[in-house]
């Protein structure tokens, strides 16, 4: 009996130990952009815009931390591109992304453009293809701060 109580708290204090090693996203703003332009709550435009981030915050780690994504959709056009510090775990990719949707979706309402850069990832959107100067497919610390 004795030995099996040592078994499980080493086992659990094994585990606790494990647990602490993963690193998290550092989701601090570095800074964010909304451009002036707006559209209506509602619109086709919007409606592309919620497409094109899921995806973003989706696919991004499962595609070499760095994503562009376009949708047609509805009609109307939105470009969009994600990227993850390397250096982080896909799981932490994917939870610095969806702070920064909900960064660009609740600081830069219906606006038809907008970017926003956190010390482990960045997002940006808008109604144009654009491309994103970015060595390599994984994002070094140094290069996504």
């Amino acid at each position: 009996m004795a030995l099996v109580r040592r078994t499980l708290v080493i086992l659990m204090w094994f585990s606790c130990i494990c647990i602490n090693v993963t690193a998290d996203s550092d989701t601090t703003i570095v800074y964010k952009i909304c451009n002036g332009i707006k559209v209506g709550f509602g619109s086709i435009y919007d409606a592309e815009v919620n497409d094109v981030l899921q995806d973003l915050v989706s696919k991004t780690a499962d595609n070499g931390f760095n994503f562009y994504r376009q949708s047609t959709d509805l009609g109307q056009s939105c470009y969009g591109h994600a990227a993850c510090n390397g250096a982080i775990s896909h799981y932490d990719c994917f939870t610095c992304l969806q702070a920064a949707r909900y960064d660009l979706t609740d600081g830069c309402p219906q606006n038809t453009g907008a970017q926003v850069q956190l010390k482990d990832c960045r997002m940006r959107y808008e109604n144009y293809p654009f491309t994103e100067s970015v060595k390599g497919h994984r994002l070094q610390h140094q290069e996504c701060c």
